[in-house]
């Protein structure tokens, strides 16, 4: 495919800070992709220019791009990386690599009268799937995305995930909850109390997970939704070198999975993310290995300790570290990597989640790259505001036009 211009230019994210938006155009069709940026980010995700910065350096590469005819998505995206040249994209930055890799699929699907979606199974030879995936609403906010001073969580995220086939049906039933819970947390803790986190989710002055998750629990039972919990631990935000500190106490890694065996059997937790540090392999499986034991179909879903990156995914995998990954683009810098590493979990039957981040933009990309890989599930926050609510409203959109 012949690209005949493109541009870049900065937009701002969900917490008012800069980021990219490309717009690729060829002779019929034009697409335009933006990418988001983690507050809690890990030390393995690709670099991340600051913007004005990657303005500078779009211009060296601009008519580069225009000169060559371009065979396919592997074949642009292998370009910038080369253009690029570092391992971890720091010449030229993830999120403009990643701002031109997603226009160019939207772009390519475009010309060959694809939806995204299809486009991207296309890619991977899969067949789309929507039926049995599951939004993740990400609905009260701790750790590094609490916004109220008071809240004592450690834990990044405390999620709602609905147990029903139909996407329309798990939706509707995660906004009914999102107000139902809303409701309660202010007849709780005040009016003034209540505020929203970076992700959309409530934050609150809890105390303590455990209070938290006793106040998921009874509002579940109260309405008798078939919701599970989840949790993000995001444990490298309270890993203090040869400890873990949680509620001011000190925990080993030994001491801390037996927490979160115990929280998982008295909450019935179906999945935990990043229950270690972004290095603790060995922690990972020490707790995949007890869960599996005693035949627990929890998901250990690793994000920091895998960053959507091929060989961190590979020794996770050889380790059995977990058994399903999280998949944010942002984290590797193309689409064509996202796949691969894509691949390789499903090689190895683990499962998908594909994720948002705390600083989004209304791109609705990774709704179509959820349904295009079949994913087992996706987090776009809490079902509000409206950098969260684009990619539950695309699968829906997906979900009313098709039935696969």
């Amino acid at each position: 495919m012949k690209i005949l211009n493109v541009n870049l230019r900065i937009i701002l994210d969900s917490r008012g800070k800069d980021t990219l938006e490309a717009e690729l155009k060829n002779g019929n069709f034009s697409a335009k992709a933006s990418v988001p940026a983690g507050k809690s980010t890990g030390k393995h995700e690709a670099f991340v220019l600051e913007p004005k910065k990657a303005l500078e350096k779009f211009e060296e590469i601009k008519n580069l791009i225009l000169e060559k005819d371009f065979e396919n998505q592997e074949a642009f995206d292998n370009f910038l990386i080369q253009l690029d040249g570092t391992e971890n994209k720091s010449n030229l930055g993830g999120n403009l690599i990643l701002s031109l890799s997603l226009a160019f699929a939207r772009l390519k699907a475009k010309s060959d009268n694809l939806e995204l979606f299809e486009y991207i199974s296309k890619l991977q030879n899969l067949k789309p799937k929507i039926k049995n995936l599951k939004p993740i609403f990400n609905v009260i906010n701790g750790g590094a995305h609490a916004t109220n001073k008071q809240s004592q969580l450690d834990f990044q995220e405390f999620q709602v995930i609905p147990e029903v086939e139909d996407f329309s049906l798990a939706f509707s039933m995660g906004k009914i909850f999102y107000r139902k819970l809303g409701d309660y947390l202010i007849e709780k803790f005040g009016k003034d109390n209540v505020v929203l986190g970076d992700e959309a989710g409530y934050s609150a002055p809890f105390q303590s997970s455990e209070e938290a998750l006793d106040i998921l629990a009874e509002v579940i039972a109260k309405y008798k939704h078939p919701l599970r919990i989840g949790l993000d631990v995001a444990a490298s935000q309270f890993f203090k070198g040869d400890y873990y500190l949680i509620g001011g106490k000190k925990y080993s890694a030994e001491e801390l999975k037996g927490y979160y065996l115990k929280l998982i059997e008295t909450y019935n937790i179906l999945s935990i993310e990043d229950p270690f540090s972004e290095e603790s392999f060995d922690d990972f499986a020490k707790l995949a290995q007890d869960l599996a034991r005693s035949h627990s179909k929890t998901l250990i879903i690793t994000d920091d300790l895998t960053a959507t990156n091929f060989e961190r995914l590979k020794k996770a995998i050889n380790e059995k570290s977990g058994n399903a990954i999280l998949i944010k683009p942002n984290q590797i810098g193309t689409l064509t990597e996202t796949l691969k590493t894509i691949r390789l979990a499903y090689e190895n039957n683990w499962q998908t989640i594909v994720s948002h981040r705390s600083g989004e933009t209304r791109d609705d990309f990774i709704a179509d790259l959820a349904v295009g890989v079949n994913a087992w599930g996706l987090k776009s926050g809490a079902p509000a505001k409206p950098e969260r609510l684009a990619k539950y409203e695309r699968l829906l959109a997906i979900a009313n036009k098709t039935s696969f």
